[in-house]
């Protein structure tokens, strides 16, 4: 498998939130009034996912000219001990299942469906514990409500774990919002596919071709040669206060913006230890935009 920047393929750049409540399940907003309040934010797409219950597309708000927003069938599910995010899967598994998250897994894939683990932290699940799951795409690496509930919405540790043992897992960032606890708005994914159509963005996502965010933009993330001929990652992003390249273990790197200036660019050599890299673009104001992760072995040029 070689490595393809998102930044490098055509189409376009989409706007999305893949987790959210409403009256459905224990959301205060209904379904139309959540579509509502997401496309006139300038959003593009929203998956509604309530706990046990499939939602398909939504209508398109009044006065929105056709194609401008689209919904996203999905769902949340749970058993003992794990929440799993749910997406463009035809059929719900039976909740029989639910505390067989592997098998719960296999039939939202058997589905058409995408599963991602949701909020590890704040539902206590370890690294270990989500690494036992088989078949789940990835993993939310930010939940807005988990973390202003209680602190518990990031997901990093979890998800470097994981690809340090080679799982190819890519990050959500969510809102979760439950209408609430003003999470809505706060995380989000940026897609880039070749249309605004729910099999376009699932194909999009599936490939991990989209990076996510709490506000800050990431403009490019490409692989250069350094002036000795060594190749190095290179990302550009909105004005930030850090931009962090982890890996597996000490051998990232974080560059911090001189008082009064702010960062635009970063580049990490890369070397074959590493085993992954990710990238954390964050502002002043804390806000944070996630690239998925690089898997060294798929950028050939890259030796001991």
């Amino acid at each position: 498998m070689t490595w393809t920047s998102p930044f490098s393929l055509p189409g376009y750049w989409f706007k999305g939130n893949l987790h959210c409540h409403t009256t459905q399940s224990d959301g205060l907003a209904s379904p139309e009034e959540a579509v509502r309040w997401y496309y006139e934010r300038g959003y593009d797409f929203l998956a509604i996912t309530d706990h046990w219950v499939l939602t398909p597309g939504c209508p398109t708000p009044a006065g929105a000219p056709d194609g401008a927003f689209i919904t996203i069938t999905g769902t949340e599910l749970h058993g003992a001990g794990y929440h799993m995010l749910a997406l463009g899967l035809s059929a719900l598994p039976a909740e029989s299942l639910a505390d067989a998250p592997s098998e719960v897994a296999a039939v939202v894939r058997a589905s058409g469906g995408l599963a991602f683990i949701a909020h590890p932290y704040w539902t206590g699940q370890s690294s270990a514990e989500v690494g036992a799951i088989a078949g789940i795409a990835g993993v939310e690496v930010f939940n807005a409500v988990c973390e202003k509930m209680d602190g518990l919405g990031y997901a990093r540790v979890h998800w470097d774990d994981l690809l340090s043992q080679g799982r190819r897992l890519t990050g959500l960032s969510v809102d979760d919002t439950h209408w609430k606890h003003d999470s809505h708005g706060t995380g989000y994914v940026m897609v880039r596919a070749a249309a605004l159509t729910e099999a376009d963005i699932l194909a999009a996502i599936a490939a991990g071709h989209f990076y996510s965010s709490t506000g800050p933009t990431i403009q490019d993330l490409r692989l250069v040669a350094l002036a000795d001929g060594r190749p190095a990652l290179k990302v550009c992003c909105s004005p930030c206060a850090t931009i962090t390249f982890y890996t597996q273990g000490p051998k990232g790197r974080r560059f911090t913006a001189p008082a009064g200036e702010a960062l635009h660019s970063a580049v990490l050599p890369l070397r074959r230890e590493q085993v992954f890299v990710r990238v954390e673009c964050a502002d002043s104001a804390g806000r944070i935009a996630w690239s998925n992760a690089i898997m060294i072995e798929d950028l050939p040029a890259v030796e001991g």
